[in-house]
């Protein structure tokens, strides 16, 4: 399951464009998740958001320079029928 993920990001993040660097200032983050990195070649490191859930996984992606955080409301509700992960 965790390679298989680290596939999939690394598949959406060629896709996406999305591999340039942010600096993100830290900020409160009242969204209820863990975060967890995944390494997808050495020196790269994705951070993945999960906001559990149970049933199968759906996977959010951010773009035009946003965070995933930008799904915080929307994934702690898609987590009462899917695993989510941003």
């Amino acid at each position: 399951m965790a390679y298989s993920l680290a596939r999939l990001l690394v598949l959406a993040l060629l896709v996406t464009g999305a591999g340039r660097a942010q600096n993100v200032a830290p900020s409160n983050d009242p969204s209820k998740h863990k975060v967890q990195f995944v390494t997808v070649q050495e020196g790269v490191r994705l951070e993945v958001l999960d906001w559990g859930g149970s049933g199968r996984s759906i996977l959010l992606l951010a773009g035009l320079g946003m965070t995933a955080h930008v799904f915080d409301g929307f994934a702690e509700k898609l987590a009462e029928s899917f695993h989510v992960y941003a």
